[in-house]
This record gives structure tokens, C-alpha cells and sequence, in this order.
């Protein structure tokens, strides 16, 4: 906290490969490794069982600002669904905070769109799946046995 600020939504800034995104109504990413403890006949725990990495993105912005992601998938792979994952930087901290920045590569896999009756701002919201381990300050979550 520097001057009775802490880290909020409004100190919140999203790259895309289309630009940083100005209209950001939220996002949400998590991981997961689906370990498992391994216990013996006698129900104590022996060791871990080491199970898959993955995680998943959520992306809520307004539908100018998608019309320029989805322009970038045309131009460079034909279309939303062709496009290859893309990196995604998401970075906050206000001035005189240390800054914090997570990256991802993402696949979208799902888009939604809508509106209301008085919506002042059209929103989409896109899904999709990490393609590589989340990245926080430049340390990656798992890094994978290659032995």
C-alpha cells in the first residue's frame, strides 16, 4: 500500500497482441496441478502422484475492443478460432507500488456475446485454456521433469 492505495482493478492493465486493452471489465485466470497424495494399505500417505497442469482465462471486454482482437485473428491466422494461442499480460500496481505482471499463453475456446436494453457498453466475454504454465513476475508455476 503506498499513500492508502493498495493494488485495485483500476491499476490493472491487459496486453493482447491487438494492443493494450483500454476497456477491461474483468478478467480471471487460474491453474491447478492435479497431484494426488498416495497412501498405503495402513491409510498413511507414502508419496504424491504427480498429475497434469492446466489452466483457464476468463476475458470480459467491450465489443470495440473485441472487434480488434478478433481483426488481428483474421489478419494473422484467418479467423478467431484458427488463431494460434496468443500471449496475454496482465499488470498492476500503482505508482510507487512494485509492479506485478502474470503472463499466459492463451487458446480461446469460447466467446459470448450480449446485450441489454440501456447497456451503455457492449461487452463479450471470452474463454479459453493456458497452452504453458502461468508466468508471475517471471517465475513460471511448474516446471516439468524432463528426465
Amino acid at each position: 500500500m503506498i499513500n492508502g492505495i493498495i493494488y485495485d482493478f483500476e491499476s490493472t492493465k491487459l496486453l493482447l497482441p491487438s494492443g493494450l486493452t483500454l476497456t477491461l471489465e474483468k478478467i480471471t485466470y487460474k491453474d491447478k496441478k492435479d497431484d494426488e497424495v498416495v497412501t498405503g494399505t495402513n491409510g498413511v500417505p507414502i508419496g504424491v502422484g504427480r498429475g497434469e497442469y492446466s489452466g483457464d482465462v476468463e476475458v470480459e471486454m467491450s465489443r470495440s475492443e473485441y472487434d480488434q482482437l478478433d481483426a488481428y485473428a483474421e489478419s494473422s491466422s484467418g479467423g478467431f478460432y484458427n488463431m494460434p494461442p496468443i500471449p496475454i499480460v496482465s499488470s498492476y500496481g500503482h505508482n510507487g507500488q512494485p509492479k506485478v505482471t502474470d503472463e499466459m499463453q492463451v487458446h480461446f475456446t469460447n466467446r459470448d456475446f450480449g446485450g441489454s436494453k440501456g447497456d451503455k457498453n457492449l461487452k463479450v466475454n471470452l474463454k479459453g485454456a493456458m497452452t504453458a504454465p502461468l508466468k508471475t513476475n517471471g517465475r513460471p508455476a511448474y516446471v516439468p521433469d524432463l528426465n
